[in-house]
């Protein structure tokens, strides 16, 4: 279940100039257009965050190219989900961060 669409989950800032902002998805996740559109919505967020005057003055060390959102399950996701994951990927490339899906099991 991905929850609060308007705020972050989770943000580390790395060593090397770059930051991971996490969506935490606990326990099981569908592939519902609900849980769709929480997702392309919550992503969207994080996207308008990085490209904000806010997110510059918050983290002026950060590097865009350096930024990667992770959506981070606790179980794999249904297969229409993964393709959804599929089509963000090249969205936020376009936003110059990067997207990538993992799983615990």
């Amino acid at each position: 279940m991905i929850y609060d669409v308007d705020k972050v989950d989770l943000m580390a800032e790395r060593n090397d100039d770059g930051l991971d902002m996490f969506i935490i998805s606990s326990g099981a996740i569908d592939d519902s257009p609900d849980t769709q559109k929480l997702l392309l919505d919550k992503v969207d967020k994080y996207l308008g965050y990085v490209n904000s005057n806010e997110f510059v003055l918050e983290f002026p060390r950060v590097k865009k190219e350096k930024i990667t959102i992770v959506f981070e399950l606790e179980e794999q996701a249904p297969k229409l989900l993964l393709e959804l994951c599929e089509k963000i990927v090249p969205w936020v490339e376009d936003n110059g961060v990067r997207f990538v899906i993992t799983s615990q099991k």
